[in-house]
Parts: C-alpha cells; structure tokens; sequence
C-alpha cells in the first residue's frame, strides 16, 4: 500500500489514486466555512496554526530549539508554550507525531496530530490555536481514529502505528486548545455516533461526485 501527500497542493494519492482529505471532507460539508473571516485574518490565523504544529512536532521529537522559534515567531510563542504547559501539567507522553493514515475502503486519507499517553492513558490528540468546534474536531478525530486503525491492519509502512494499536484496546479521543496566553484547554469526545455522522459525509459527497467528477477536495 502506498500513501502519499503532495504539500504544495494539498492532496494525497492513495495507491496513486488522489483522495480527499478528512478536513476535505468536513470542508466542503460547510462544517469549517471561514467565508466571513477577512482574509488577511484568515492567511495568519492559517500561517499560525502550521507554524505551531511544525513546531510542536519537532518539540515532541526533541529536535526543537525552543528559543530560535521564539526570536523568528514572537508571536507564535505562547502557543507553543501553552503545549509545553499542557504536556507537563498533564503528563503527557507523545508516542507517534504527525501520522498519515488512509482508509481503502472509504477512500479517504489524513494526518493525526499525535498518539500518546495521557495520565497513563491511550489517546489521540489534535492541537488547534483557534476553536476545536470551529473545525468539527469531534468529527475530525473520530475519522483520524478509524483511519488509524484501518491503517495500521493493512499498511506495512508505520509498525509504530500496528504496536500502539496492540497494545491499547481502548484510546480514547481529545482536542488541546493552545491559547495566546499560554494556557490551554482540553476537550473530549466519545460519542459513538461520530465516526458514523462523518462516514455519512463521505458517502454523500461521493455520490455528488460521481455526477461531477470532482472527488478530490484540496484541503489538507
């Protein structure tokens, strides 16, 4: 199985076969419209959050130098910070960073934040510096959880992912609002019917795009 992701137009082919995104999916359901935010607000608050996950990946590697990221983005510090904050008040522990996952069956691919141990218990976490019901995080992460899974089982490209997996019955599912001042905030979810709501837009955008020949959303 092969699964690759193209960063400069956003898209992933899965078997060399381009397949939309998860946030692709949540995207064009209107479930993440930033259609009345000024775009200039737009471009930094987007320019903000992946400054600060390619930060906060690095950091969870050890392979950050956290007073360089502060003298070339001042002001993307207590994000960073606020994630700092959360990983030793919490004792979290990342085991696997920035993961892509596909599923064949669905034909839909992605990118987890991060798998770990929280307070001694399996999770998958997304960081967001802006609001998590901004973006359908609910959904997002119950799609990146079942995408994991699926991935794991069948791809031989990550045995990271299989062992966790194995070795966690149960992970259960957060989202980690890193906030301006430094601080954050952690929400959970663990509705049963998650996984299902976003597999129903799936199906749904894939009969419109047969009659249109459009599957491909780019939208990483």
């Amino acid at each position: 199985m092969s699964l690759v992701f193209h960063a400069a137009d956003h898209v992933y082919e899965l078997d060399g076969v381009p397949v939309p995104s998860v946030t692709g999916i949540l995207h064009r359901a209107g479930l993440t419209d930033f259609s009345n935010i000024p775009p200039s607000i737009l471009a930094r608050a987007l320019d903000r959050g992946t400054k600060v996950h390619q930060a906060i990946h690095f950091y969870n590697e050890r392979d950050l130098d956290v007073a360089q990221f502060g003298r070339e983005f001042p002001d993307y510090l207590p994000y960073l910070q606020a994630w700092v904050n959360f990983t030793e008040q919490r004792r979290f522990v990342p085991v696997i960073n920035e993961c892509r996952i596909a599923s064949r069956r669905h034909q839909v691919a992605g990118t987890l934040d991060c798998l770990g141990i929280l307070d001694e218990v399996a999770v998958l976490l997304d960081f967001k510096t802006g609001r998590p019901a901004d973006v359908a995080a609910d959904l997002q992460t119950a799609a990146y959880h079942a995408l994991a899974m699926e991935w794991a089982g069948e791809s031989d490209d990550d045995p990271a992912l299989e062992l966790f997996f194995s070795q966690h019955a149960v992970v259960r599912r957060f989202a980690v609002q890193l906030r301006k001042d430094a601080t954050f905030r952690v929400e959970a979810y663990a509705a049963p019917t998650d996984y299902r709501d976003f597999l129903t837009l799936v199906a749904a955008q894939q009969i419109v795009a047969k009659r249109k020949d459009d599957w491909v959303v780019k939208v990483a």
